[in-house]
This record gives C-alpha cells, sequence and structure tokens, in this order.
C-alpha cells in the first residue's frame, strides 16, 4: 500500500479507537450506580448515596454546600430478598453458596437485562449496567467482597466496588482517633470498640480484621479490645416489621456491654459499629437502652458513639467517581430503578412455603455451581411488594421513597 493511504488508514483508525474511548468514557460517566443487599435493609444506605454531602459541587473541593454530592447521579437497587438472611448461611455450613449468591448479585447489576415477572422464563426486561458496586450488606462484605473485586478486576474496565466494613471502620478510628495517622499515634488511651453485627458476619471475622489492620497502619500499640455481638434473628425481626425488634436490639446490646464488664476490663467503650445495614431502624431502641447502662455505671466513655457505616460508605463511593472522573454531568434520577428478588414459582411445591417463599430447608440446601434458577430479580413495586412495605420506607427514608415513587 503507498504511503499517504497508509498514513490515512492510521489516521482514521486514530480517530476511532479516540471517539470509541470517549464514547465508554461518557457512557461510564452517565451509568448508574448499583447498589445490592440480601433485602432492604440497604435502603438506608441508598438514603445516604441520596443525601451525602461532603464536597462543594461547584469546585470539587472538600466542604459541604448544600447539595447532594450524587445528586446527579441515577441508581440500580437490588434487594435479594428472597435468598436471605445471608447471615444464617455460614451457620449452615453454606458459605460457599453464600460466596455465589453475592457473586450472582454483583452480576445481576453489571448486566443489561432483568425479569419484568417472577413467571417470565426469560428475562425480558432491559436496564443499565453500573458504573460502580456498592455493597451495602455486611455480611455480603465479608464474605464476598474479594470475590467481586476479582470479578470486576477480570472484567478490567476500571468498575470498582465499595463495600461498608472498611468504610465504617476508617470512620469509626477517624471519630475516635483523628484522621491524621501521625496524630493517632500520640497519647491513646487504651478503649473498646463494638461490633453488632449478623452471627454470619461476626464469624467472618472481617470486622475484628478489619480494625486491627486499620490500627497497625495507624501506629496504634494502645489495647483494643474487639467485642463482637451476634444479633441472631434482629436483622429479620428489622426486615418483617417484627414488634419484637426493639426488644431483641436492647438485649444484644446489653449482652455486649455486660460481657466487657464482667471480663474485669476497665477500657471504656468508645464506638459500637452497626455492621447491619437494618440495624439504624432500632436505634431508638439502643439509644435508650444506652441511656439505662450508663445509669448503673456501664464502662462507656463520655464521647461513645453509635456508628453507622452507611454515610462514610456513600463518601466513599463519591470520592471513588470523582477521582476516577465518573461522575454524572446530568441529572437523571429518572432513570434509577429497584429490585427485589422472588421465589421461582416453577420449583416443585415442596420447596416453597404456603405463600410461595423458599422453605428454609431448601434455601440452605441448595449447593454450589447448579444451574437452576430458584430466585428471581424483579421490580420493586408497590403493586407487587405493598402499601405497608413503602410506607415504612416513606417515613424513615424519605429520600429513598421519592426515588422510588419516580422509578419506571
Amino acid at each position: 500500500m503507498p504511503l499517504l493511504p497508509r498514513v490515512l488508514a492510521f489516521v482514521l483508525a486514530a480517530c476511532a479507537a479516540v471517539a470509541q474511548a470517549f464514547s465508554h468514557a461518557e457512557d461510564a460517566k452517565s451509568a448508574p450506580i448499583g447498589v445490592f443487599d440480601s433485602g432492604l435493609g440497604g435502603l438506608t444506605v441508598l438514603e445516604r448515596l441520596l443525601d451525602v454531602d461532603q464536597a462543594d459541587n461547584a469546585t470539587g473541593l472538600y466542604g459541604p454546600d448544600g447539595v447532594p454530592d450524587l445528586a446527579r447521579e441515577s441508581f440500580v437497587y437490588l434487594g435479594d430478598q428472597a435468598n436471605m438472611p445471608y447471615g444464617d448461611y455460614s451457620a449452615e455450613g453454606k458459605s460457599d453458596y453464600l460466596r455465589e449468591l453475592i457473586l450472582k448479585d454483583a452480576k445481576f447489576l453489571l448486566a443489561t437485562n432483568f425479569y419484568r415477572s417472577a413467571e417470565e422464563r426469560v428475562p425480558g426486561g432491559r436496564k443499565r449496567r453500573v458504573k460502580i458496586i456498592v455493597i451495602a450488606c455486611n455480611t455480603a462484605t465479608a464474605w464476598g467482597l474479594a470475590d467481586v473485586r476479582r470479578h470486576l478486576e477480570s472484567v478490567g474496565d476500571g468498575t470498582k466496588v465499595v463495600g461498608v466494613i472498611e468504610a465504617g471502620v476508617r470512620a469509626t478510628l477517624d471519630q475516635i482517633l483523628g484522621a491524621s495517622a501521625g496524630g493517632a499515634r500520640k497519647g491513646v488511651s487504651p478503649f473498646a470498640v463494638g461490633v453488632m453485627a449478623t452471627p454470619g458476619t461476626i464469624a467472618s471475622g472481617a470486622y475484628a480484621r478489619t480494625i486491627r489492620a486499620e490500627l497497625a497502619a495507624r501506629g496504634v500499640t494502645a489495647e483494643v479490645p474487639v467485642l463482637n455481638q451476634g444479633c441472631a434473628g434482629l436483622a429479620d425481626a428489622v426486615e418483617t416489621g417484627s414488634p419484637d425488634a426493639d426488644a431483641i436490639a436492647s438485649s444484644n446490646l446489653v449482652a455486649l456491654v455486660e460481657r466487657h464488664r464482667d471480663s474485669g476490663s476497665k477500657v471504656p467503650i468508645r464506638a459500637i459499629i452497626l455492621g447491619c445495614t437494618h440495624y439504624p431502624f432500632v436505634l431508638g431502641a439502643l439509644n435508650r437502652t444506652l441511656a439505662e447502662l450508663r445509669a448503673k455505671g456501664a464502662p462507656l466513655s463520655e464521647d461513645f458513639r453509635f456508628v453507622d457505616p452507611a454515610y462514610y460508605t456513600a463518601a466513599e463511593c463519591h470520592r471513588i467517581l470523582r477521582e476516577s472522573g465518573r461522575l454524572s454531568a446530568t441529572a437523571q434520577r429518572d432513570a434509577s430503578m429497584a429490585f427485589l428478588s422472588v421465589a421461582n414459582p416453577e420449583l416443585p411445591a415442596a420447596c416453597l412455603t404456603a405463600d410461595g417463599q423458599l422453605t428454609r430447608a431448601f434455601k440452605y440446601g441448595r449447593s454450589v455451581g447448579s444451574d437452576a434458577v430458584t430466585t428471581k430479580p424483579v421490580p420493586f413495586t408497590r403493586a407487587r411488594f405493598g402499601d405497608e412495605v413503602f410506607a415504612n420506607i416513606g417515613r424513615l427514608l424519605p429520600r429513598t421513597a421519592a426515588l422510588l415513587s419516580r422509578q419506571p
């Protein structure tokens, strides 16, 4: 080929590559943020994504400006309600199956189709692929964050994942020690940190490992006991609206504090991390119990706090999008979508309860590697899931309720 045509072909190919790269970058900016949880608890993280305000939107400098940092973003939410509670899988010896569920959640957010109804055999709905994944579930973060991260690295398009545990631990220690690692090394008195989470999250050891790793990174050598409390049944009670939820929360808080006191330790508890997205819903009961414990002389510091990792997870999501140039440039909230998983109605009757849910024996008896479709993510609509659920969301999570009311 003569020189001029070769040069022209090279230039045209280069222009096409640049145009394709520009198109991909623009697609990445306009794509939604993906959020998943084992049920409705992750909506507390979505609420924080909708109201986090840590930066000036005009300048990008840190400092609130009265406008949510992610005000221009759209979202895709998945609550894997049919397979919850995630916290029970490890206790049933099904940790590998749990990890498979978590990876499937992430792949759903990365896919472009969905089931429009439980009866649909082939997913005929269309949705957008997400540009970042927020794992809003503590148990899913504990057991599946590394798997999701490896999968995204294998895809290789720059999509990142944020988990609630890392963000929550960093925020807790920032508040206790100060954000500066150098300052954290000086004059730190011994203290304890509590973690209230599902039994599955506690069994994973993820919070204790992350706390100790973060303390080491900050050069902290003071004694920092990590007080773990597996709150069996609390997430399920919150999810189902059980009147027992407050009592379960209260008894678990008392158990954590009393166990620390009975150990003979004089180290004050400076923070308790609410290591499940459902637990902020019972914060009122926890604060009332806290006051009673203080009155009885419980070893709680004067500056004690409950830490909800949701806000700090939202802040971390914003930081990653800003630094990677993937913040949306246009308002797209009306494009947001939400899904909840339901049992496949075509399963044998023995696998389903009278109201169409998976039986516990079937749910926790499944094995990895099966191609059987046992649950399906379907649109989270008022018609399908009822007025009472939406009324509770509206009362507790107003921005999320408004977003859900506008979804297609």
